[in-house]
């Protein structure tokens, strides 16, 4: 019963969060220019041209009546038309999906084992130099800005040593209805940069929340009653010191996971990667509204649906989450 009225509580918040992630985008999206100026010529277009297809696009009404009728289409699960690429808006936002999702996958399977080993042997190890090696460089990767941790690895990686391709996804196998990356040597050479832009910080993300918590169960007095009966550090550290810290890991690295998916705008953009992320600044720039604001709910959806994912997985874990709530 607690659980069923912690799910109620994270479906209502979420739910209401969306909505107003959903007023705002509509209204920042729908202040910015005018599309009508990106879809007709506008060297012989007339005034009355302009005029009708303003009237056509509904953008002659209030931004409070295009509101209602977004909201209506929505429910109907209908985005509109991207006035560009004169395709059903969310079915280009899909199109795109494979390549962020193969990306943010790819990323948090290399991010995770790392950060979780890092941490736990920098943890074991406090105060040597390993631990100061490893805590350095996490707060060093952390503070570089993604742009910048972008454009050196293609420095590096692309322009001085040529190893790995500088942008673009490469060939791509079909599979499951998509295309992928993921299953082809020229793919995965393309993905080796932006994979690495994405899963840098995430590394040292993970290994710092996995050496604090492997440095507060080393000291607690449980363990210390383990090393007393004379069980190996390896058991103890397998048995009992991850799972007490595998809580605020998982919570984490769902939370990050989301966030690849809703902020990798960035890297995909400096590398030329063609998903979800670099759909969303190319439809701002062209003032494609239904595109954007069908890109900013399924990113909107998908980081609140996670975020809620991961807090019921913590409330089922811990009780006393359940008991707070």
């Amino acid at each position: 019963m607690a659980l069923f009225s912690v799910a109620t509580a994270r479906l209502s918040q979420a739910c209401l969060l969306l909505f107003v992630m959903s007023v705002i985008g509509f209204i920042g999206v729908h202040s910015i220019g005018n599309p009508v100026f990106n879809i007709v010529n506008i060297e012989t277009a007339t005034p009355e041209d302009i005029r009708r297809a303003t009237i056509a696009l509904g953008l002659d009404q209030p931004i409070w009546h295009q509101y209602l009728v977004f909201m209506s289409n929505v429910l109907r699960g209908n985005f509109g038309t991207s006035y560009i690429y004169h395709l059903p808006a969310f079915d280009l936002v899909m199109s795109k999906l494979p390549a962020t999702l193969e990306l943010a996958c790819v990323a948090m399977l290399i991010a995770a084992p790392a950060g979780i080993g890092f941490g736990l042997l920098a943890g074991r190890q406090k105060g040597t130099t390993f631990d100061r090696t490893v805590l350095r460089a996490c707060i060093f990767a952390l503070s570089l800005p993604s742009f910048w941790l972008s454009m050196m690895l293609i420095l590096g990686g692309a322009i001085l040593t040529g190893w790995f391709p500088a942008g673009g996804r490469g060939a791509t196998v079909s599979a499951l209805g998509s295309y992928w990356s993921v299953l082809s040597v020229d793919g995965l050479r393309h993905m080796v940069l932006p994979v690495l832009a994405l899963a840098i910080p995430n590394i040292a993300l993970i290994a710092r929340l996995s050496r604090s918590g492997t440095i507060e169960v080393e000291n607690q007095d449980f363990t210390r009653f383990c090393r007393a009966k004379g069980l190996s550090p390896h058991r103890i550290l397998m048995r009992h010191t991850l799972p007490n810290i595998s809580v605020p890991i998982v919570t984490i690295i769902g939370l990050q996971f989301g966030g690849m998916l809703a902020f990798a705008v960035v890297v995909e953009t400096i590398f030329a990667w063609p998903g979800v992320g670099k759909l969303l600044i190319d439809s701002i720039q062209l003032l494609d509204r239904p595109v954007v604001m069908a890109t900013l709910t399924f990113i909107s959806v998908a980081f609140v649906g996670l975020n809620a994912i991961v807090d019921l997985y913590h409330a089922v874990l811990d009780p006393r989450v359940r008991l707070a709530s």
